[in-house]
């Protein structure tokens, strides 16, 4: 059926909507993004914090965008205020060396996609 085709009908079903998330130059703590050289590749996953759990100390080498789908997540990042997301938020990740905890009873969800290359790691981390 074509959009043509719903001419003839009365009512036409409803258009499609956008709602923009997040549109940003820089990482979370204001660095401006810069994607690596090499063969472009985007990756896309989704993470689990258990409830009261903790990343490792770490920090990206990529842009790295981070949705949060269901729960609560607190990022730490040195020299900075800790920043508390929940359901629904979208944001940059910091440049910086940070952490995640869920400090939420119920386990939370977060879409993170990577925008780096081949070789890029998605990742570095340090001990606290």
């Amino acid at each position: 059926m074509t959009a043509s085709a719903f001419a003839e009908d009365k009512a036409a079903p409803p258009a499609p909507s956008s709602t923009v998330l997040l549109k940003t130059t820089t990482t979370g703590d204001g660095v401006p993004l810069v994607y690596p050289d090499g063969t472009p590749q985007i990756l896309s996953r989704i993470t689990v914090f258990p409830p009261h759990s903790e990343t490792v100390l770490h920090r990206h080498p990529i842009p790295l965008y981070a949705y949060i789908l269901e729960g609560e997540l607190t990022i730490s990042t040195e020299g900075q205020p800790p920043r508390h997301y929940k359901t629904g938020d979208a944001f940059m990740e910091t440049a910086g060396w940070h952490f995640g905890r869920n400090d939420g009873n119920t386990p939370t969800r977060l879409l993170a996609v990577y925008m780096g290359n081949t070789t890029a790691p998605l990742s570095e981390h340090k001990h606290k």
